[in-house]
């Protein structure tokens, strides 16, 4: 994984209006990566996509696991 490719991807989120955001949702992952909401719950659930963690019925991520996945593919 190339740290300069995260670093631009981690620049790219916060340009999206999420520089004071630690954890993004399933709906805000999902206007980064521009697929539906429901895609991204999809991936979660067949553990695809982006690193996640589920906190009751929701998902969670963080800006560093989406800028990895970004950098990934």
């Amino acid at each position: 994984m190339n740290q300069q490719m995260i670093d631009k991807h981690l620049q790219d989120i916060n340009e999206l209006g999420f520089d004071k955001t630690l954890i993004l949702d399933t709906h805000d992952v999902a206007k980064i990566l521009k697929v539906q909401a429901r895609t991204i719950v999809n991936w979660a659930k067949e553990n695809l996509g982006p690193k996640c963690k589920k906190i009751g019925k929701s998902y969670i991520y963080t800006k560093r696991d989406i800028a990895e996945f970004l950098a990934d593919n």
